[in-house]
């Protein structure tokens, strides 16, 4: 692992200030400090910890036998003024690959009042079409008075120089890139409006060794300007509008002049290979009673990008429309999205797609007992794709309009139950019921494509038994799965599964073990099954320390060659800190099945509402409809895992923040996977 230092372009009595603390930080760390609260929480306290975790795999995988990682972390409070962090991790895992990104970053953020000042690795936000939370190493203030002005604006290094290594031909190769941001914005009476400015540029001499061809890398340079607004009308209605132009040069080493000077020409190294595009975006959102009406329009042109973002979606134009509403009486809740994209915005394309998507949400609410969600989703996309030969070979700008069409059509129906038999002290029952179906066609010509037609059909049921004396849950449940891919014969997937949580020692032992067997029955192939099962269990011996241990093994028969994986994770953890914190202990009285109990929040459109044990039944039910389109298994994991957390919490106010946090993983991992699509 190298260290990078990021404070070479500062003054030297900045360097000499803040070098120890540079010297200190390793790893991730970003720290906000309020000078107005000077002392009041102790002269000196420090935190910190350590983690160990071994992991040991038999099995076909193509991984290591033993992987262990240590890790660390300690920070010094003087005075709420100053911090040092310090953080490191050692395993026997090696990344050696070069890149043009720091990984290993400091944060420092003192603030007093209304002003904050960034130092070190930092990332800050414009605009989506500006700045964009891209990391920087530098340094950036801001100012957020009471009044009706703001302002923030930045320094720093974007990239660092990342010469062309031979022995890792597809390493990514870069200039140094230094740039530099202004977003001000002032509040009228009754409108806002903001400028934001950000330019940056390649240094065309911090590379030494040279780049291949092929590559496509050159020096480059950006100059961005965005204007917005913000502003109400018939006091109800908001509206957004955003208008952004961005000019770049893709070389600057090219010396033929462009045909006329640009509009950014006295702040852009302008040539033959400079380009402007520009990005509008306007929304509208009309709050009802027990609802809302949006609409939304965005349009980016072709090869529109920002040197402020990692990545940048362009010639795209979007048409969204949305509504949500409550009614009888707050027991239903009703959601509808509509959306239409389309691209090849200036017609240079062979291929030109459009997508229509629209989705129908239902949240009934039935007695205290039965809760019931519903959704329902179909995305089209339309593709005209012209033959290459037949489009340079045409004798008129008539022929050969549509030499191939494509349209595909996915639906995704999904209806979740969840009904409670008994809630008290002593016993909890509950069963909850999901039912999958989603369907996707391709089509040619207006005739079904051979093998394009796929459907899937799922269903589950479990009932969960719980003992709250005994601090025991029991979980059993049964999938069915058929689907048909294609032109082969349909399978079919089924297989029963059991969980079981006990706490033990005054919950100072967590332990969970849950196995699950499935068999795969297709009328041309030999049956299929897995057998897995896990064991696991958290140990508190005392405050501050945690040992963990975990057990996998999963076994595969019916296939060529029967498989069996075994994985065991050994961890532990030590805190400590000059400081402790009173725990809060959860409220009783808001946990039980009355009135008081009942939950009512509101979600990117969709309300969330009822007892806490309704709205796990209404999260375990989007997260049954939605699973399918997590495909990375590390996020699966860390969804499942903020789902279990949601389950097992019994204070209402901590349960809700808990549901927020997997409702924003959640649409965080599917509009990644969109973007990747993209």
């Amino acid at each position: 692992m190298s260290y990078n230092c990021i404070i070479e372009e500062y003054p030297t009595i900045l360097y000499r200030l803040l070098f120890p603390l540079f010297m200190l930080s390793a790893i991730t760390y970003s720290q906000q400090i309020s000078l107005d609260r000077l002392g009041k929480d102790g002269l000196f306290n420090y935190s910190g910890g350590i983690t160990t975790n071994a992991v040991f795999y038999n099995g076909t995988a193509n991984r290591q036998n033993l992987t262990y990682v240590l890790s660390g972390n300690l920070n010094l409070n003087i005075a709420d003024v100053y911090n040092v962090p310090l953080s490191f991790v050692y395993s026997n895992q090696e990344f050696t690959t070069p890149n043009p990104f720091n990984f290993n970053r400091l944060s420092l953020s003192p603030s007093y009042k209304w002003i904050t000042l960034h130092v070190g690795s930092s990332n800050l936000s414009f605009s989506q079409y500006t700045l964009n939370n891209h990391q920087f190493d530098g340094v950036g203030l801001e100012l957020a008075p009471k009044g009706p002005f703001n302002i923030a604006m930045m320094y720093g290094r974007f990239l660092k120089a990342t010469e062309y290594d031979p022995e890792n031909p597809n390493a990514l190769v870069a200039y140094k890139r230094m740039g530099y941001g202004l977003n001000a914005s002032y509040k009228f009476e009754k409108v806002l409006l903001g400028l934001s400015v950000f330019k940056a540029k390649d240094d065309d001499s911090s590379l030494q060794n040279p780049v291949p061809f092929e590559l496509d890398v050159a020096p480059a340079d950006n100059m961005v300007i965005s204007l917005n607004s913000e502003f109400s009308v018939w006091e109800k209605a908001q509206f957004q509008l955003e208008y952004a132009i961005s000019g770049i040069t893709e070389n600057v080493r090219l010396d033929e002049e462009r045909n006329r000077p640009g509009l950014f020409s006295f702040l852009l190294d302008e040539n033959v290979s400079t380009q402007y595009h520009q990005a509008f975006n306007a929304s509208v959102n009309y709050p009802t009673a027990n609802g809302s009406l949006g609409l939304g329009y965005e349009r980016v042109d072709p090869n529109y990008k920002t040197f402020g973002a990692y990545f940048f979606n362009n010639d795209l134009e979007n048409i969204t429309v949305n509504a949500n509403q409550t009614i009888f009486n707050n027991t239903l809740n009703v959601g509808v999205n509509v959306g239409l994209q389309r691209d090849n915005l200036d017609n240079t394309k062979l291929a030109e797609m459009k997508r229509l998507v629209s989705a129908l949400n239902l949240s009934y609410t039935a007695s205290e007992k039965l809760n019931l969600n519903g959704s329902y989703s179909n995305f089209q996309s339309f593709t005209n794709v012209r033959d290459q030969f037949d489009y340079i070979n045409q004798a008129n700008d008539f022929e050969t309009l549509d030499t191939l069409n494509y349209r595909q059509v996915s639906q995704n129906a999904n209806l979740g139950i969840n009904y409670n038999f008994q809630q008290s002290e002593v016993k909890r029952q509950s069963l909850t019921i999901n039912l999958l179906y989603q369907q996707s066609k391709n089509e040619q010509e207006g005739q079904e494509a051979p093998g394009g037609d796929n459907a899937f059909y799922n269903g589950s049921v479990a009932l969960s038994l719980g003992y709250p004396e005994r601090d025991l849950v029991i979980t059993p449940a049964t999938n069915v799965s058929y689907n048909t891919i294609g032109l082969s014969e349909s399978q079919w997937i089924v297989g029963p599964t059991l969980g079981i949580s006990k706490q033990f020692f005054e919950k100072k032992l967590r332990t969970n073990f849950s196995t699950s067997y499935n068999a795969t029955i297709a009328s041309e192939m030999p049956t299929r099954s897995n057998f897995n099962f896990r064991l696991g269990g958290n140990y508190a011996p005392a405050e501050d320390h945690m040992l963990r241990c975990n057990i996998i093994s999963l076994l595969r028969n019916g296939t060529e060659n029967n498989q069996a994986d075994v994985t065991v994770t050994l961890g532990y953890t030590y805190s400590f800190s000059n400081k402790k914190q009173k725990r809060k202990e959860p409220d009783n009285s808001m946990t039980g099945t009355g009135s008081k109990a009942r939950l009512s929040f509101r979600h990117q459109g969709t309300v969330y509402r009822g007892s806490t044990s309704q709205v796990s039944a209404q999260l375990i039910n989007l997260w049954e409809s939605r699973k399918g389109e997590i495909s990375h298994a590390d996020h699966r994991e860390t969804l499942l895992e903020l789902l279990r957390e949601v389950n097992l919490e019994k204070d209402r106010e901590i349960f809700k923040i808990k549901a927020v946090a997997f409702l924003d993983a959640l649409a965080q991992y599917t509009q990644t996977k969109e973007r990747n699509e993209k």
